[in-house]
């Protein structure tokens, strides 16, 4: 700086003043704070260093504020002069207040000054046992900061602030539960501010001497956040945000709301990992008032840029989102503390550092994650999330594709096959039912064609994978496998001769399977007629037929090992979670995949697939750190254990309806199951959801099933669908239950498929009906594809969407839904 730079020699002046507030500190009354914090500097590899002090009464009030930010030391030898940096608000008032700011490049952005703020308010409030956000408002004029404190008012009731934060799981989980606040923003006094021997930023002048009063404008934000966080792996869920803001003059301040894609945008910023959101409300920031409510999704996409934190969405935005959003990472820090008790004073906030605090902390807070639940490090989880990185998950795969591929294991001896002999009766009534368990005749089995000989069709996004014949003919099944070649097939997707085999072919969930259950099921396989069935040859585009690039795919995604039960949970529970997760690959429907065809793992396990067209609906009721509509089974009423047990056992739940399409089969085979492992399955599944008690579930499927307000409905624009309804549905699924000579008559007021999201399900059933129902007595349906084209079905369905399921929005663009099932149709 030189000599006769104003902006210099104020800045020395404070930081002069702060230093001599420092060596005087010890003849004042009250309790002298300092925390140091850094953040990532725009454009350069350095930290901004920000250094905040202050002189705390008994009761946590803050007399005195000294705050200092600057670049380190490389960094500002190497700065280029630029313009005077903007000096950071002042919100809260104070007897004395000093700042320096030595950014001559202007490199420190504007968030790091609310960070440092606020996460050091707080600490303090932690330090005296004050509320955090009664604390704020200890340091906001009732009058003068009259808008400031409505958007905190407004905020902190919205979001609840208070009230206990309940326990993220159970006690012996990894997860917790913590909740933020923050706050910021630029306030407008309406008469000059005091001449103290220090700055008073009020009127954010780099001169100490008093300025003339002007009225201006002023503009505040606020936010809260809930989040969980897993203290083995690092992971953080964002469970909720409340967010508001505010602009104005004192006497007269508009509220808003705030947009999800800047909520969003801030979140990504602070933790490194780009999350979904959804608003519950107001996400356009409308004027009537309201801070916006956002639940946010964890997924695995990482952020790049020049600073550790997200590149820029556009330079339009950028003053917006950087105003407004610049509590977020404050917000989420307090949130960390809240929950873990581990102050983090620098973002990013990700897995990695979150992990390595958590460590350096002790045993009180980290937490050593079991190998299935451990996470990959940073860049294999960036190679692993799509976009680029599926682009580079694909070099690794086109690399372990130019070395040496799996070798092939040697064939039984011609005229040595198995012998069924050699196996007790036990064992192979034990592998029968793995085989059950495992639905291996459902898709190994062509429509129509010998049982397990191969030949159905898999379609996937990647094109059609075919089912191999599994009967123990030599030539075109698996007659010649040895125990090793089948064990390695079924647990890491090597073929016999070294093949790599998609994985279409669930092999991912069969690498559960313990080695007792896994000889069982060869020595079943093995011991059923034998079928010389060539099955048609899977032919994928280019590069999915290089079949050496699964390697790479198996790298990213693949844990072979086998389950390890929880020695905390029952042996019901386990038992559950072993079928569920092993040879029942139930997550292979019901858990969303990502874009190279992995399931995705964290809240979005069982949280949702499809199988076949059909929309498979998420075996949990509801997920922490997801929004309102992510998680839901789409069921009207919850499940209950009994009520997940009867479906599973019987194909029909009185309360949800029957099971058709791709889970009529699962559950034929379930049926014959002892009763045990299905009602292990349904305790299991249970346990991922909220408590359900058996009456209060019975008391919200009677009010449903009456139809209470569906009756009120205006019949204007269904009237076509209500008259095909009465022709073709009503003798059978009236209100009553429907005639009753032909099997269960489920209610369309609790029919799972009437009130899920997508209209597919319901779509499937009104074409292809129930031809092959899942169990005895369930009884047939009928198909009305022939009977009504798609605009028909599209009036129909509206009609009994909005007769049975009124608290649902409406279907939108059903004619081309009902043509693209049409067109599924087989």
């Amino acid at each position: 700086m030189s000599e006769d730079d104003p902006q210099g020699l104020a800045l020395r002046a404070d930081a002069a003043l702060m230093a001599m507030n420092t060596d005087a500190s010890a003849q004042e009354s009250g309790t002298l704070r300092r925390a140091d914090y850094a953040w990532p500097a725009q454009g350069r590899d350095a930290d901004a260093q920000l250094a905040v002090e202050a002189r705390l009464a008994a009761d946590g009030t803050m007399t005195k504020w000294h705050y200092r930010a600057r670049l380190d030391a490389q960094a500002e030898a190497e700065a280029v002069r630029a313009e005077s940096a903007a000096l950071p608000p002042l919100l809260y008032r104070h007897v004395q207040a000093s700042i320096a700011v030595d950014d001559p490049a202007c490199a420190i952005p504007s968030q790091a000054h609310a960070f440092a703020r606020e996460s050091f308010i707080d600490e303090i409030a932690h330090d005296a046992q004050r509320d955090a956000v009664a604390l704020r408002l200890d340091h906001l004029d009732a009058n003068r900061d009259a808008g400031a404190r409505e958007v905190i008012r407004m905020v902190s009731e919205r979001a609840a602030w208070g009230a206990p934060v309940a326990a993220a799981a159970q006690p012996d989980s990894p997860w917790v539960r913590g909740r933020g606040f923050a706050f910021d923003g630029e306030r407008a006094d309406d008469h000059a501010p005091p001449s103290t021997p220090a700055l008073d930023y009020a009127d954010k002048s780099t001169s100490a001497q008093p300025v003339k009063s002007v009225k201006q404008a002023a503009s505040w934000s606020a936010w809260v956040v809930d989040l969980d966080v897993n203290r083995a792996t690092g992971d953080i869920a964002v469970r909720r945000v409340v967010a508001g803001q505010g602009a104005g003059t004192p006497d007269q301040t508009a509220l808003t709301g705030m947009p999800a894609w800047q909520i969003e945008e801030a979140i990504a910023r602070a933790t490194g990992v780009r999350r979904l959101a959804r608003a519950t409300h107001d996400e356009t920031g409308s004027s009537e008032g309201n801070p916006t409510s956002v639940s946010h999704d964890l997924i695995d996409s990482p952020i790049d840029s020049e600073s550790g934190l997200i590149q820029r969405r556009n330079d339009q935005d950028e003053n917006r989102i950087d105003q407004m959003s610049a509590p977020a990472a404050a917000a989420i820090a307090n949130a960390l503390y809240d929950a873990t008790g581990v102050r983090f004073r620098a973002p990013p906030f990700d897995p990695d550092t979150l992990r390595r605090a958590f460590a350096a902390a002790g045993p009180a807070v980290a937490l050593d994650a079991p190998a299935a639940q451990r996470r990959p490090s940073r860049w294999k989880r960036w190679l692993a999330g799509g976009g680029i990185g599926g682009v580079a998950g694909g070099l690794i795969g086109l690399a372990c594709s130019m070395l040496p591929g799996p070798a092939s294991i040697a064939p039984l001896p011609a005229g040595a096959n198995a012998d069924a002999s050699a196996w007790s009766a036990a064992m192979l009534e034990r592998g029968r039912q793995i085989a059950i368990a495992g639905d291996c005749a459902v898709c190994h089995t062509a429509p129509g064609g010998a049982t397990n000989a191969g030949g159905f069709a898999l379609e996937t996004p990647f094109g059609t994978v075919w089912s191999t014949n599994i009967t123990p003919d030599r030539e075109t099944g698996i007659g010649a496998w040895t125990y090793e070649a089948f064990a390695r097939a079924m647990r890491q997707g090597i073929a016999r001769d070294g093949r790599h085999l998609y994985p279409a072919f669930p092999y991912t969930s069969f690498a559960r399977m313990s080695d007792a259950d896994m000889m069982s099921l060869y020595a079943w396989l093995m011991s059923q007629p034998a079928v010389k069935q060539a099955a048609p040859e899977t032919k994928l585009p280019f590069p999915m037929n290089q079949r050496r690039l699964v390697a790479g795919w198996n790298w990213l995604f693949h844990d072979d090992a086998q389950y390890a039960p929880d020695p905390q949970r029952s042996a019901l529970w386990n038992r559950g979670k072993y079928l569920v997760d092993g040879a029942g690959h139930c997550g292979a429907c019901h858990t969303p995949r990502n874009a190279l065809g992995a399931e995705k793992g964290g809240f979005a396990y069982l949280a949702g697939g499809s199988a076949e067209g059909w929309a498979a609906p998420s075996l949990v009721a509801a997920h922490a750190g997801t929004n309102s509509k992510a998680g839901k089974s789409g069921a009207p009423v919850p499940w209950t254990e009994d009520a997940l047990f009867a479906y599973l056992r019987t194909g029909f739940s009185p309360e949800h309806g029957v099971a058709a399409g791709p889970m009529a089969p699962v559950v034929a085979g379930l049926a014959d199951l002892p009763e045990s492992d299905v009602r292990a399955i349904a305790h299991y599944i249970a346990s991922l959801s909220p408590p359900v008690e058996a009456a209060a579930a019975a008391q919200a499927a009677a009010a449903r099933a009456s139809g209470a307000n569906a009756d009120a409905l205006t019949t204007l624009g269904f009237q076509n669908g209500q008259r095909m309804f009465e022709a073709a549905c009503a003798v059978c699924h009236a209100a009553s239950g429907g005639v009753g000579h032909f099997g269960v008559r489920p209610l369309m007021g609790l029919n799972t498929s009437v009130s899920h999201a997508s209209p597919d399900n319901l779509l499937h059933v009104l074409m292809n009906g129930i031809e092959q129902p899942a169990t005895e007595g369930l009884g047939y349906m009928p198909g009305f594809k022939d009977s009504f084209d798609d605009r028909q079905m599209a009036e129909l369905a509206s009609y009994i969407r909005a007769r049975y399921a009124p608290d649902e929005p409406a279907w939108r663009d059903l004619e081309s839904a009902s043509a693209r099932v049409r067109a599924q149709t087989h």
